[in-house]
């Protein structure tokens, strides 16, 4: 993967993330057009906080591949 990739997965993941934590209510929509497929509301209700740490750390990480590829 190019670190460019990585570093917008990551930036995703962490923005993805900040929403769960700070703007449950953005993701709620978003949980409505994905809901039959992906998600399940009751359980996005229940899980928010887990959900939202697991994105900020997977955007971390991401984001930290980048950038250590990129210094390189």
């Amino acid at each position: 993967m190019s670190p460019f990739f990585k570093m917008a997965v990551g930036a995703f993941f962490f923005l993805l993330g900040l929403g769960y934590l700070y703007r449950p209510d953005l993701i709620a929509r978003m949980n409505a057009l994905l809901r039959e497929y992906l998600l399940n509301d009751a359980y996005i209700a229940l899980e928010r906080k887990k959900w939202g740490v697991f994105f900020l750390l997977i955007g971390f990480l991401f984001l930290y591949m980048g950038f250590s590829a990129l210094s390189r």
